[in-house]
């Protein structure tokens, strides 16, 4: 309640205001300044001047009364307490008063009387908790209004920026262009830079609202650190520096955790490493202390340094070094600070230690949860000092199915075997990639190799095995795991498996298997991996060079593809042709509809359409809980993005 309080007291005989005046004068605390009105339209010409935090009104101003008053008010739209005084008690006139908006009603001979300076407190109080509620109100209005600005700007960006990288790809796979190589490669380089700033930008806005959530589950511990020194060795390796991964104790094999978000920690701070190290190595340390129930990281980079007085800076949100900036390292200064809020969320703290032209030591901790604190290994890592790139044979051929529940892996992963004349198919668990070897096997279109990670949610790889085995399906299906105890590979091609490689892949080991398994020359299997006809497709994408690239990009690889630029095209394209396409790439925003809108409308036309939506924001899952959506992709989509995507043909 503050301490000097705005009174407008509204009465018409002046005996009764020095009473009023006086009553209110004895009381301490709050103090009142007060404003005489005589009739309802001085107090309006009052109430216009100035603001007020009460108003005490007289039943009776001669030939008002206060009905006539508060209506006044009311038409003013002026919000402010009133408290109704009268001469004498009357229920009807209490009634009558507190409809036509009072906050309470009392008679003039409780004015001396403790009610009064009850009242007018209650009725202060009222004030503030209202005001505290619209000014909740309007912040809560503000942050919808920047969640709706941040959610367009990201599409807006994310638009152009799909087009800037994907063309720059392409004119970088064409030979002719092999001149421009090194221009071609700073505008790839920079339009990623560009896509990393917006992303750091969305993420701290979903931080700093309060909007982050995580979702802990089970993580095989030794497969993430596999598939993280697999994602990062090779941008170690670019600039001459030497990525080991070692642990200082036997860790967990099975944690409980927010795998997505832990694998952001360790990627800004390992990308950081690599970014200010001219020369040396890049170390990512983990330790697990079972009595303290912690998991320790650290990050160790022997790079140029911090000087101690600029460490407390770092993890402030768009703060940054100054001395780093003149050294053309770039970065909005988001980094970090997302990086110590993803840890505190986890429940973990995060410290840095560094000395000036030596190196920076980034240490975070997060509580261990796991179930069986008995069960620990020990981590076997073997970093190369220096990546060799062992040559894969790319006369080879044949249907290669890659099954793991990582996507950037299953992408590395694709890549290598890519490399050949394989057709590469993608799978991200157990169950998926079962439906799919029964599919193709019933098809007659069996694959000639399955690269199976042993560790994934929903079905994992030996169960996997295990139902390919019991519906006598007997395809060469090679186990993929980082997992290295003692006994491991020969338990695994006891339970069937036809070989094992170790996470990260060796390229050299890689090699082999394929050779092993794929063709020397093409056969009628390996020219149709999916369908004897591709899928057909409509993309509906509003912006004409965006349309245009994902056209090319999915006509070359292999699909029929059709463009639509709005909503309503769309819906002319599918109710004129209804069982002509298979499935549908969607924007979510579009000129004249949003795509969850068009989803419900196409499949009222179609009903065996399939989905894939591609926007510059991220899909609502409750929008889509109950629509037939395969997959969403975030703008700018790549070609190796086109790449994974599985669309079968529909039964027509």
């Amino acid at each position: 309640m503050t301490d000097q309080v705005q009174l407008l007291l509204i009465e018409d005989d002046e005996d009764d205001y020095f009473l009023t005046a006086d009553s209110l004068a004895q009381c301490e605390s709050p103090k009142f300044s007060i404003s005489w009105a005589q009739n309802g339209d001085q107090a309006i010409e009052y109430l216009k001047a100035q603001s007020f935090d009460l108003c005490l009104l007289d039943y009776r101003l001669g030939r008002e009364n206060a009905i006539d008053v508060l209506a006044k008010l009311k038409a003013l739209a002026v919000s402010i307490p009133v408290v109704v005084l009268t001469g004498q008690a009357d229920s009807v006139v209490d009634d009558l008063v507190m409809r036509a908006g009072a906050e309470d009603f009392l008679t003039k001979s409780e004015i001396e009387t403790p009610r009064f300076m009850r009242t007018i407190r209650y009725a202060l109080v009222r004030r503030e908790i209202e005001t505290e509620r619209m000014e909740r109100n309007r912040i809560e209005q503000q942050n919808k209004a920047k969640d709706k600005f941040l959610a367009h700007l990201g599409h807006e960006l994310r638009t152009p920026l799909a087009s800037i990288l994907g063309y720059t790809e392409l004119l970088l796979d064409d030979h002719h262009n092999e001149r421009i190589q090194p221009e071609l490669s700073t505008i790839l380089n920079n339009s990623k830079h560009l896509l990393s700033l917006l992303n750091d930008l969305l993420d701290m806005s979903r931080i700093m609202a309060n909007k982050l959530e995580l979702s802990p589950t089970p993580l095989h511990l030794a497969s993430f650190l596999t598939d993280l020194y697999s994602l990062m060795v090779m941008q170690a390796s670019e600039k001459g520096l030497v990525l080991t991964v070692v642990a200082d104790s036997e860790i967990p094999e099975e944690i409980t955790i927010d795998a997505t978000r832990l694998r952001q920690v360790l990627i800004n701070l390992v990308n950081n490493a690599i970014k200010f190290t001219p020369g040396g190595q890049v170390t990512i340390r983990v330790k697990a202390d079972a009595s303290e129930k912690l998991l320790l990281f650290s990050v160790e980079d022997t790079g140029i340094g911090m000087p101690a007085d600029k460490l407390d800076k770092i993890f402030q949100p768009f703060e940054q070094i100054e001395d780093l900036i003149h050294a053309n390292h770039g970065g909005a200064g988001l980094g970090l600070a997302i990086t110590r809020e993803l840890v505190n969320r986890m429940g973990g703290e995060i410290c840095v230690e560094s000395t000036l032209g030596q190196g920076s030591q980034f240490h975070f901790t997060i509580p261990l949860q796991c179930d069986d604190m008995s069960h620990w290994v020990a981590l076997d890592l073997e970093a190369p000092q220096r990546i060799t790139p062992a040559s894969i044979n790319k006369d080879l051929y044949g249907n290669v199915l890659i099954v793991d529940d990582l996507r950037d892996i299953r992408r590395l992963t694709g890549s290598l075997v890519g490399t050949t004349q394989a057709n590469v198919h993608y799978a991200k668990n157990g169950m998926e990639a079962l439906e799919k070897i029964q599919e193709s096997h019933a098809a007659k279109r069996a694959f000639d190799l399955v690269l199976m990670d042993i560790h994934m949610p929903v079905m994992n790889g030996i169960d996997c095995l295990k139902a390919l085995r019991r519906a006598d399906i007997f395809i060469p299906v090679v186990a993929v795991t980082a997992a290295s105890r003692k006994g491991l590979r020969e338990s695994l091609l006891e339970q069937g498996f036809d070989n094992v490689i170790a996470k990260p892949i060796d390229r050299e080991a890689l090699s082999e298997i394929l050779s092993q398994y794929l063709h020397t020359t093409p056969t009628q299997q390996a020219l149709a991996p999916k369908n004897d006809s591709p899928p057909s497709l409509v993309v509906v994408e509003d912006d004409e060079d965006v349309a245009d690239l994902m056209t090319m990009l999915l006509t070359a690889l292999g699909y029929n593809t059709t463009t639509a630029h709005s909503a309503k095209q769309a819906i002319s394209l599918i109710e004129a042709s209804p069982d002509t396409f298979d499935h549908v790439m969607v924007d979510l925003h579009l000129p004249d509809a949003n795509g969850y809108d068009l989803i419900k409308a196409l499949l009222k036309l179609s009903d065996g359409l399939t989905f894939t939506i591609i926007s510059g924001a991220e899909t609502d899952p409750e929008a889509v809980a109950d629509l037939p959506v395969l997959q969403s992709l975030l703008k700018p989509v790549s070609r190796d993005d086109l790449s994974q995507l599985d669309i079968p043909i529909r039964n027509k």
